[in-house]
């Protein structure tokens, strides 16, 4: 990056009398520099001036006061040290904790953003700068040669070393910058690529380390949310450029229609382009997009007006653009091309103008306000502007003549953004009842399925009959497929899952149809009994069952588990095209292998997993390998005591179980242990030894005893 000693940007007139007020530092970190952006009102003047390990920011503004609080919050490096003001109108004071140098520049007009990289403090340039020397050759030449330029240019260039050179330029440039000469981009510190051949604008013997370049798309970013992004964006259309309203004028539409087609064709038949472009802008703002591109084709070779009058006819008749959008990235501007630009998109974007887009739908004529109203509705609820969608829903019922389907879905997809479910069933089923409605009521009883099958409901049997018939209706449009998966999911909340699963086989092999599968085996796994779920699964296709999603796969694999149906499970859980959940699938692929008795196998399975669920797994499996101690130790470090007793006392290792809780197999060790003392015999004395003997098998059938009754305890 150019390195530079000071920065000086000229005080505003008047500037110095600003009112008092506060201005916040922000402050980031970046690869090789850190940044501080200081927030001012528009034309501020402001001086940054370089010191030995520092730096003094100055603004014109009178008792202003530098909020400074939340600087060192952002910032890991240690090229700040301390930043302070002694008093109110003050300068800000920058020490730093290295040998670095400060540059600045103002962004927008309303923020100074100081860079603080490592750098050479450089003395401030004074005006004892020795004149260029030139060749003789130059100076016998003067008098043909333009000495203005020279003397315009004013840079010592031959005899000035490469650091000066740098800081004369950037002077020049940057001060051109804050005049509003140039509109100058820096770009973040480190090193860039030349933007082409400069040994031509160099002298011969200045190192090639200085580099004028174009760097107007590299700001990625200044301190990230809080300052925008500069990126190269399309220029806005203003609304006297679109002049939309001029499209059509008060007489009748078959008045005017009539007048331009009567003269549309010429002698020869030659086409009358003007005649076609105001014909096709009469259908566009009419309703009828078909009709405008129609007559756009007439003029063969398209215009930029051309292109926006097919956009809008297009949106109209088709929705939102996917390619070639005269009105792509124009939802930032004002004007009546911001609600084109929404409607052409079919999403909101970030810096969308939404009250020039709402003020733009409300100065549409009342049958276009009809017509894109839901669309823009839709586009709004995606946005989550549930408040303008309900406003343009509003504006759409003060001129519509009688209840729209379209209005009524989507003041549907408004209530289930609102997750207000009874509203949205309800506005749904309205749909499907109403007279009017062609497309909508499948659309919407699509909506009402797939809602019922999130909220794991039922459909009535009303419902599953409208499914099948608008199947049959449909089978040949472009909704033929979608209503297809519709009445297959319909079919299982129904459990009826043999017709479901058949339907589903019928579908076209896509994105679509393999959703359908999942949701239709979710419920078969979820609801079915055990003998129609391992009919429908165990013959289930292969395409079908590489189709399943891991969750899906995954619920199907531990019911087939709980069944006692391992090699299946086991394939299921080790499928290779999952990648996701690992966990679970090993544990699944663990519970299967015990299931066939392999427990070293499953103990492979289970060696990166570290869960408690894993843990009670790998402990099964040492039991079954017959480590009874090992799976104590494992089963005591979760917590469950008794248990490990009980795989300690089978170990017949009673020293390592823990005695201190009151719990049944801690009652069997200690009992176990008493069976096993030694008894004590009297050799001497033949009678006493007798009675001895007599009174231990007393005490050991009565141990044997409180040991089956404490082992046959639940």
């Amino acid at each position: 990056m150019i390195r530079f000693a000071f920065l000086v940007a000229t005080f505003i007139t008047g500037a110095t009398g600003a009112a008092a007020q506060d201005l916040t530092v922000r402050s980031g970190e970046h690869e090789g520099y850190t940044r501080l952006v200081v927030q001012v009102p528009p034309d501020t003047g402001w001086v940054l001036k370089q010191k030995k390990n520092g730096a003094r920011l100055n603004v014109a503004l009178k008792d202003a006061t530098f909020q400074t609080g939340s600087v060192f919050q952002r910032l890991t490096q240690n090229r700040l040290a301390a930043i302070s003001q002694a008093e109110p109108g003050g300068v800000l004071e920058l020490e730093f904790g290295c040998d670095c140098v400060a540059s600045a520049f103002l962004f927008k007009n309303t923020m100074i953003v100081v860079d603080i990289a490592p750098g050479t403090f450089l003395p401030p340039l004074t005006s004892d700068i020795p004149a260029p020397i030139f060749p003789k050759n130059l100076k016998e030449n003067e008098k043909s040669a333009p000495k203005q330029s020279i003397d315009a240019l004013a840079l010592p260039l031959l005899n000035l070393n490469a650091n000066g050179f740098e800081d004369q330029l950037s002077a020049r440039l940057l001060q051109g910058a804050d005049r509003g000469i140039v509109d100058l981009n820096i770009s973040p510190v480190g090193p860039r690529a030349s933007a082409g051949n400069q040994s031509q604008f160099m002298p011969p013997e200045v190192e090639l380390n200085v580099q004028v370049t174009s760097i107007l798309d590299e700001l990625n970013g200044l301190l990230g949310p809080d300052i925008p992004m500069v990126k190269r964006r399309p220029p806005c259309i203003s609304s006297a450029e679109l002049a939309f309203d001029d499209w059509s004028d008060d007489r009748p539409f078959p008045e005017q229609a009539a007048q331009l087609r009567s003269g549309l064709y010429q002698e020869f038949d030659a086409i009358d382009k003007k005649r076609a472009l105001k014909l096709a802008k009469l259908y566009a703002h009419s309703g009828f997009g078909a009709e405008a591109i129609s007559a756009l084709d007439l003029l063969g070779e398209q215009s930029l007006e051309a292109k926006r009058i097919a956009a809008i006819a297009h949106v109209l008749d088709k929705g939102p653009l996917t390619e070639d959008n005269p009105f792509q990235g124009l939802q930032r501007c004002d004007g009546d091309a911001v609600l084109w630009a929404a409607l052409s998109e079919g999403h909101l974007q970030e810096d969308a103008n939404l009250t020039a887009i709402e003020q733009s739908f409300a100065r549409l004529p009342d049958h276009l306000r009809r017509h894109t109203g839901p669309a823009l509705s839709d586009i709004l609820v995606s946005g989550d502007k549930l408040e303008a969608a309900r406003r343009v829903l509003r504006s759409v019922d003060r001129v519509r003549t009688q209840t729209s389907a379209s209005v009524v879905q989507a003041k549907a997809k408004i209530a289930a953004a609102e997750r207000d479910a009874l509203r949205t069933a309800n506005l749904l089923t309205e749909v499907i009842e109403t007279s009017d409605a062609t497309l909508e009521a499948p659309l919407a009883l699509a909506r009402l399925i797939d809602k019922r099958w999130l909220e794991r409901g039922s459909v009535s049997p009303q419902e599953l009959d409208l499914a099948e018939s608008y199947t049959v209706e449909f089978r040949r449009a472009d909704i033929g497929p979608m209503m297809q998966r519709t009445h297959a999911v319909a079919l299982s909340l129904s459990q009826e899952f043999d017709a479901s699963l058949e339907l589903v086989t019928e579908l076209p092999e896509d994105a679509e149809s393999a959703d359908a599968l999942n949701r239709v085996v979710s419920i078969l796994t979820e609801r079915a009994d055990d003998a129609t779920f391992l009919h429908r699964i165990l013959s289930l296709p292969a395409a079908q069952s590489r189709g399943l999603t891991t969750d899906t796969a995954i619920a199907v694999a531990d019911r087939l588990i709980a069944l006692g149906f391992s090699r299946q499970a086991y394939a299921l859980a080790k499928r290779p095209q999952d990648r996701l959940r690992r966990g679970k699938r090993a544990r699944l692929r663990a519970k299967a292998l015990l299931l066939d008795q392999r427990p070293h196998q499953a103990l492979l399975e289970l060696a990166d997993n570290q869960t408690d669920e894993a843990n009670m797994l790998r402990a099964e499996a040492l039991i079954i390998a017959g480590d009874y101690a090992a799976a104590g130790d494992l089963i005591r470090s979760s917590g469950l005591v008794d248990d490990a007793n009980r795989l300690f006392w089978l170990a017949d290792q009673p020293d390592h179980a823990d005695l201190e809780i009151n719990a049944k197999f801690n009652q069997v060790v200690v009992t176990t242990q008493h069976l096993t003392d030694g008894t004590a015999r009297l050799p001497e004395t033949p009678l006493a030894d007798a009675e001895n003997l007599l009174r231990d098998s007393a005490e050991t059938r009565q141990r044997i005893a409180d040991l089956f009754a404490i082992l046959s305890q639940d």
